[in-house]
């Protein structure tokens, strides 16, 4: 019988090596960090509480799976990195390793989500075991710095964030993104301190047209993270101007020159818009959340 512990002391080593093992396969990896070692590493180091409060699972010495949960609670939710359990374990040990993870947790989070590639029927199993809701599938989008030159240039509509833009920026980000993991108050703070790239888009009438937010992962891979126009500004280019705007001050801040997004299937004309400036599609993935 397998048991559920605290990850101990020069574990660690060997715990990555059964995590990149995972996340090299899509049937098997969870969407939340990358493939390969190293960069697995950096953004494993970059969450509050890892290794402290990462779970394994073992038998006779033997590492037999690993969990861990990022928490907000301000947001009130995790989300559970893993479980990776290797081969026929996974029946045994998924379930209580998500079950330990999500009772690690403090008393004010009571949302949960795990997430992975469309391709890994296991974890969807896992969620519908449980009754969790997944989420509409997801496309990933990578665009690398060589496809910039084609672009139209920066949109001169755009400026950067500034903590009095709250009150235009929140409610369309609310409408937009419900649920979401990172809030008005905590971007626009996370602004500030260099953390994210944050733009805004006015006319020059001052109206408010939408707003975009990005980062540079600890791997140095570039990510856009939300990008909105207000009803008003449909017709105006002001996402085109958003988006590449936003996406070349992103590529310029990572090391690996690049941008990745994720965009709902339902959203056909932002994908044509992705793909029409040279955006390739990576993988497609599903989130799955609990009842509260």
């Amino acid at each position: 019988m397998a048991h559920i512990r605290r990850l101990a002391d020069g574990e660690v080593e060997h715990v990555l090596d059964l995590i990149t093992a995972e996340q090299r396969d899509p049937a098997t990896g969870t969407c939340y960090i990358g493939t390969e070692r190293d960069e697995l590493r950096l953004e494993l180091e970059d969450l509050d509480g890892w290794p402290e409060q990462a779970l394994v699972a073992v038998h006779d010495r033997r590492l037999l799976g690993v969990a861990f949960a990022e928490v907000d609670p301000e947001l009130g939710r995790s989300w559970i990195y893993g479980p990776w359990v290797p081969g026929d374990a996974w029946d045994e040990l998924a379930l209580p390793l998500l079950e330990a993870a999500m009772a690690g947790c403090p008393a004010e989070v009571t949302r949960h989500e795990i997430s992975a590639d469309v391709a890994n029927e296991r974890m969807a199993a896992l969620a519908a075991g449980l009754g969790w809701t997944a989420s509409v599938p997801n496309h990933v989008f990578r665009v690398a710095a060589g496809a910039t030159s084609e672009w139209p240039g920066d949109d001169p509509r755009v400026r950067p964030a500034r903590q009095d833009d709250f009150e235009q920026i929140d409610p369309l980000h609310e409408a937009e993104f419900p649920n979401t993991y990172l809030s008005t108050r905590q971007m626009l703070a996370d602004a500030a301190s260099g953390e994210l790239i944050v733009v805004v888009s006015e006319a020059d009438d001052g109206r408010f047209l939408g707003y975009a937010s990005g980062q540079v992962k600890p791997d140095g891979t570039g990510y856009l993270d939300f990008l909105a126009i207000t009803p008003d500004a449909r017709g105006t280019r002001a996402g085109l101007g958003l988006l590449t705007t936003i996406s070349r001050r992103i590529i310029e801040a990572s090391p690996q020159r690049d941008v990745n997004l994720t965009v709902q299937h339902h959203r056909a004309p932002a994908i044509a818009l992705y793909r029409g400036l040279g955006f390739d599609l990576e993988t497609t993935i599903v989130g799955y959340s609990s009842p509260n």
